[in-house]
């Protein structure tokens, strides 16, 4: 191979992994944290005067406890003296984003997984003249590197094994195939 296809080869590598990302974010955007925990949602921690002694409700510490157990965030009500009386609402706006950053990582994984597998099978099959054959090869790695990387914490240890094992399979068999071609 000469340096002209290798140079192409990694430019098409790069290209591809530009325009998976771009196009995904283009037809499919992600979540806006403003859109779920805007400043109407959060409220301010406000202080006590210094002469004011506040004491706390005695069900404060369970509502609390009960909000940050459901991934929450406690927002208090005050009195005249800025002294929590109560817990006014459980705010939901980190978790709702979360979920729904979890969900489109997800959908991140599977748009780049198909698109990973049929660039690499393309390169494989179809496209098979240097550099095309092995930019493709490459870009589809890349791309199941890409969507594995944006829903690793998704995946669990069990599905992040059974994923690279898969992946390793199908490498090494398509190296053993390509290998086999040669001689």
């Amino acid at each position: 191979m000469n340096v002209k296809n290798i140079v192409l080869g990694f430019g098409i590598f790069i290209v591809f992994l530009f325009l998976l990302h771009n196009g995904i974010r283009a037809f499919y955007p992600a979540p806006d944290y403003n859109t779920f925990c805007n400043s109407t949602t959060l409220y301010p921690q406000k202080i006590p005067a210094v002469d004011v002694n506040c004491t706390l409700p005695s069900s404060l510490s369970i509502q609390q406890e009960q909000c940050y157990s459901d991934r929450g965030q406690p927002v208090y009500s005050y009195n005249e003296q800025n002294c929590i009386t109560g817990l006014k609402e459980c705010n939901y706006c980190q978790k709702n984003f979360d979920d729904a950053s979890k969900s489109y990582n997800r959908i991140v994984f599977i748009i780049a997984l198909i698109v990973g597998i049929i660039a690499l099978l393309t390169g494989y099959t179809i496209l098979s003249i240097e550099p095309v054959d092995s930019a493709l090869m490459a870009s589809g790695i890349g791309s199941i590197i890409y969507g594995t990387a944006s829903n690793w914490e998704n995946l669990g240890n069990m599905g992040r094994f059974i994923l690279l094992l898969f992946s390793l399979i199908i490498l090494i068999w398509i190296a053993l195939r390509i290998n086999k071609k040669k001689k």
